[in-house]
C-alpha cells in the first residue's frame, strides 16, 4: 500500500476511521525534537484546527507513520509547512520528500501556490522540487 496523504482539522471527527489517532499523532510526535512530548504537539494542533489550520498526516496501512502542520499565515495563496515528523522506523527511505510533495500537490490543488518552509528540512525539499 503507497503512502498517502490524508488533511484533518481535528482529532475525532475526520475522514480516518481510527478511534486511536489522537494516540497514534501522540507518538509520533514524541519522537520529534520540536515538541517536549507527543500530548504537548496534540495539544498545539488543537488550538492551531480552532484556528482553521490543517495537519497532514502521511497514513501506510492505516496508520500514520508521517505529519505536517499546514498553516494559513493570512497571506493569499500562501501555506506554512512546519513541525515535519516521520516515524523512527521509516526516516532515511525517501518518504519525506514524497509526503511534502503530496502535500503541496493537494495545497495546490486548493489555490495555495506559495510555500513558506518553517525548518531547513522543508526548505530543502521545497527547493529540491522547485517550490520555492
Amino acid at each position: 500500500m503507497p503512502l498517502e496523504s490524508v488533511a484533518i482539522n481535528n482529532f475525532e471527527n475526520n475522514s480516518i476511521d481510527d478511534p486511536e489517532l489522537k494516540l497514534r499523532v501522540e507518538k509520533l510526535y514524541d519522537s520529534s525534537p520540536e515538541f517536549a512530548t507527543g500530548r504537548d504537539a496534540v495539544a498545539f494542533f488543537e488550538k492551531a484546527f480552532a484556528k482553521g489550520d490543517i495537519l497532514y498526516l502521511g497514513m501506510f496501512n492505516e496508520k500514520p507513520i508521517a505529519a505536517m502542520g499546514c498553516f494559513n499565515e493570512g497571506i493569499e495563496s500562501s501555506r506554512l509547512l512546519q513541525y515535519i515528523v516521520l516515524h523512527p522506523a521509516n526516516r532515511g527511505r525517501g518518504l519525506a520528500p514524497k509526503f511534502v510533495k503530496q502535500v503541496t500537490d493537494i495545497e495546490r490543488k486548493k489555490g495555495n501556490t506559495k510555500f513558506v518552509p518553517g525548518c531547513g528540512a522543508i526548505h530543502r525539499i521545497l527547493a529540491m522540487y522547485e517550490l520555492i
